[in-house]
C-alpha cells in the first residue's frame, strides 16, 4: 500500500494513523534508527549545504545534537517555499507578458482576475487602512504578501507530490517517488508564517519612524496628556502589543491550515482503518463517506485559503496604517 510504504509503515493499522497525519504535516522525517535523535531527512541532499551548516552551527558555539543547530538543508517545506516562488513569479511574469503582448490590449479570463484582485486590494485595503497618499509606497508589500500566501495555501490543497510519489513509485522513477516527502502546504509551517508575520512587524515599525521619526514614533506608543500614573499602565500594555500583532498574524494562519490538513488526512486513512479492522469490504463501503467528507473539506479549506490570505494582508495594513495615522 502506497500511504503505508510512504510513512514509513509496513503495514497498516488504525493506530498508525496519528502517526501518519503527524507525518504528514511535519517538515521532515526523522530516520528510523538513526544514530542521531532528530536528524532530518530531506528531500535533496547537498554536501556542501551540510558542511556549511556545520561550519555556521561551530561558528556560533551551536553543537550539532542541538536544537539550534542551524540546518541549511532542504527539507520539504524549504523545497515548496521554493516551489511555491517559482510558480507564483511564473505565473504572474506570464499573465503580465501575455497582456502586454496582446495588438488589442484585452486581459484574458485570468489576467481580468488579477487586475480584479489588485484593484480591490488598492481601494478597499490600501486606500482605507493606509491612506490615498501613503499608499502607493506600501502596495507591493501588501500585494506580496497577499498572494504569496495566497498560492502557498492553494498550492497545499493540491497533491501534486503525492500523485508524483505514486507515479514514481508504479514506474520505479526514484526522484518522482523522493518528491512524496514533499507534500501538506508550506503556510501550515509556524516558521514560515513567523517570517511573514516578522516583515510585517518590521514594516509598521519602519512606517511609524518613517513618518514622525525614531523618537517621535515611540512617543505615540502612549497618547499625550495621560496622568502620569496611566503611562506605567498604557505603555506597558502598548509595547506588548508591538508583539501581539504578528504572533497573532503566525497562528491564525499556521493553525488554520495546519488544522484542515490533518482533518484531511484522518479522513482518508479512515477508510484503510476500518479495512484493516473489518475486512476490505468495509473500506470499500466506508469510502464513499470519508470521500464525501474529505471533498466537502477540501472545498471549504479552498475557501479557508483565500480567506487568511486576505485577513493576512488586511491586518498588515491595518497595522502600517495605525502606525501612519496615530490620530485615528
Amino acid at each position: 500500500m502506497f500511504i503505508g510504504d510512504k510513512s514509513g509503515i509496513n503495514e497498516w493499522s488504525s493506530s498508525k494513523a496519528p502517526q501518519y497525519a503527524i507525518d504528514h504535516v511535519a517538515n521532515s522525517r526523522y530516520e528510523i534508527g538513526h544514530p542521531k535523535e532528530g536528524q532530518l531527512k530531506n528531500i535533496f541532499e547537498f554536501d556542501f549545504l551540510d558542511t556549511l551548516s556545520l561550519k555556521l552551527s561551530n561558528f556560533f558555539g551551536i553543537s550539532s545534537d542541538s536544537i539550534f543547530f542551524i540546518d541549511l538543508g532542504i527539507t520539504k517545506h524549504v523545497f515548496l517555499l521554493f516551489f511555491v516562488s517559482f510558480i507564483l513569479v511564473s505565473t504572474i511574469i506570464s499573465l503580465v507578458n501575455s497582456y502586454i503582448s496582446n495588438k488589442k490590449n484585452l486581459p484574458n479570463k485570468f489576467m481580468s482576475l488579477l487586475e480584479m484582485i489588485i484593484l480591490y486590494l488598492r481601494d478597499d485595503v490600501l486606500k482605507n487602512f493606509i491612506g490615498d497618499k501613503e499608499h502607493r509606497e506600501w502596495a507591493p508589500l501588501i500585494y506580496t504578501i497577499f498572494f504569496f500566501v495566497l498560492f502557498g495555501n492553494i498550492l497545499g490543497l493540491i497533491p501534486l507530490f503525492d500523485l508524483a510519489g505514486l507515479i514514481g513509485k508504479l514506474t520505479h522513477i526514484d526522484l518522482l517517488y523522493m518528491l512524496s516527502k514533499g507534500g501538506h502546504t508550506a503556510t501550515a509551517n509556524i516558521n514560515v508564517t513567523f517570517a511573514i508575520a516578522t516583515i510585517t512587524f518590521v514594516a509598521f515599525i519602519a512606517a511609524g519612524i518613517q513618518k514622525y521619526g525614531f523618537v517621535q514614533h515611540w512617543k505615540n506608543l502612549a497618547p499625550s496628556g495621560l496622568p502620569l500614573p496611566l503611562y506605567f499602565i498604557v505603555v506597558p500594555i502598548e509595547f506588548m502589543g508591538l508583539f501581539i500583532r504578528p504572533l497573532a498574524l503566525t497562528l491564525r494562519l499556521a493553525g488554520n491550515m495546519m488544522g484542515g490538513h490533518i482533518a484531511l488526512i484522518i479522513f482518508i486513512t479512515f477508510i484503510f482503518s476500518i479495512a484493516n479492522a473489518y475486512g476490505d469490504a468495509a473500506g470499500f463501503s466506508t469510502a464513499p463517506f470519508s470521500i464525501a467528507l474529505a471533498l466537502g473539506l477540501t472545498m471549504l479549506e479552498l475557501l479557508v485559503a483565500v480567506i487568511q490570505a486576505y485577513v493576512f494582508a488586511l491586518l498588515t495594513a491595518v497595522f502600517i496604517g495605525m502606525a501612519i495615522h496615530v490620530d485615528h
